[in-house]
């Protein structure tokens, strides 16, 4: 198989000089939504403050994927007892459909797993093609918040913070 420079790319822990350049993916990664009915400038419009992803940064909870000197995606996860929630998974629109998102995805399993965690968390949207269904493929269900309080709040908050009703969906990733 032949390899380009493009494909030469690599995931790490992030580090407190990449958060600057966090909010600009998420907001690349957000004009993806600009085409699909209802969503657009709904995705992407408030992206993780920086100060908040140094925190995560400082406790472990983030990864990056890099070419070269340059952040093309990231994730950014939280623990909630033996949870552990995606609060957010952007790559770079020039770099979707490569693997990078499912490369920061296995990355956050094997970190959740060899951590002690039972699942991963995560809200989404349920009909965006990258967004549930790129989930399901990676071994994600969907639940049904009612039994789960805190995923619960969160589509909650997410409603009342503009997000269209019946869009988004709750969904874990057992471990074990």
């Amino acid at each position: 198989m032949n390899r380009t420079a493009q494909d030469n790319w690599n995931i790490r822990l992030a580090r407190r000089e990449d958060a600057p350049a966090m909010p600009a993916i998420e907001r690349a990664a957000g004009t993806m939504f600009e085409r699909i009915d209802g969503l657009a400038g709904v995705a992407g419009q408030h992206t993780v403050p920086v100060e908040r992803l140094l925190r995560y940064i400082a406790r472990g909870h983030c990864l990056v994927a890099a070419h070269e000197t340059s952040l093309i995606g990231f994730i950014v996860t939280e623990p909630h007892g033996r949870d552990l929630h995606i609060w957010e998974l952007d790559v770079h629109p020039d770099w979707q459909g490569r693997g990078v998102g499912s490369a920061l995805l296995r990355g956050a399993m094997i970190d959740a797993r060899n951590s002690g965690f039972g699942a991963l968390t995560l809200t989404t949207f349920a009909e965006v093609p990258w967004n549930a269904p790129f989930y399901r493929r990676m071994g994600f269900v969907d639940i049904d918040a009612a039994n789960h309080p805190r995923l619960a709040d969160e589509l909650a908050r997410e409603h009342d913070q503009g997000m269209p009703p019946g869009s988004r969906v709750a969904m874990i990733r057992d471990l074990a």
